[in-house]
């Protein structure tokens, strides 16, 4: 099934803790288990993300406008617009928006659904 997403009309929901907002575009329910796509705005100066895994999707980030921090793999990290990010499956990761602008990031996990876990690490 071709499905045609126009960013700009979308339907958001909100994140957790007042971090942003999210658009889902590809996922189970659209019947495909193999990736899930979909677009963050984390809100400028909002809390930060949990550590966390996915112990069997690997996790792509691309960086449409803002600057946010990645902690992944012990390590902290700066990431701007127009930057890819590659988080293999099993990295401990969180991330962060702290500047004054809103930071989007399209995020890819595959494989997706029920292969697709979230698990805090503390």
């Amino acid at each position: 099934m071709l499905k045609i997403f126009d960013l700009n009309t979308a339907a958001t929901v909100p994140m957790e803790n007042g971090r942003g907002e999210t658009i889902r575009m590809i996922n189970s329910k659209l019947g495909t288990e193999k990736i899930d796509v979909h677009l963050n705005r984390l809100a400028p100066g909002g809390p930060r993300g949990r550590m966390h895994r996915h112990s069997q999707s690997d996790n792509v980030y691309l960086v449409r406008r803002g600057e946010g921090v990645l902690i992944a793999g012990g390590e902290t990290h700066t990431i701007r617009a127009d930057q890819v990010i590659y988080i293999p499956a099993g990295m401990p990761h969180s991330l962060s928006n702290l500047s004054e602008g809103v930071f989007e990031i399209l995020e890819i996990y595959a494989p997706a659904g029920q292969q697709f876990d979230f698990t805090p690490v503390d």
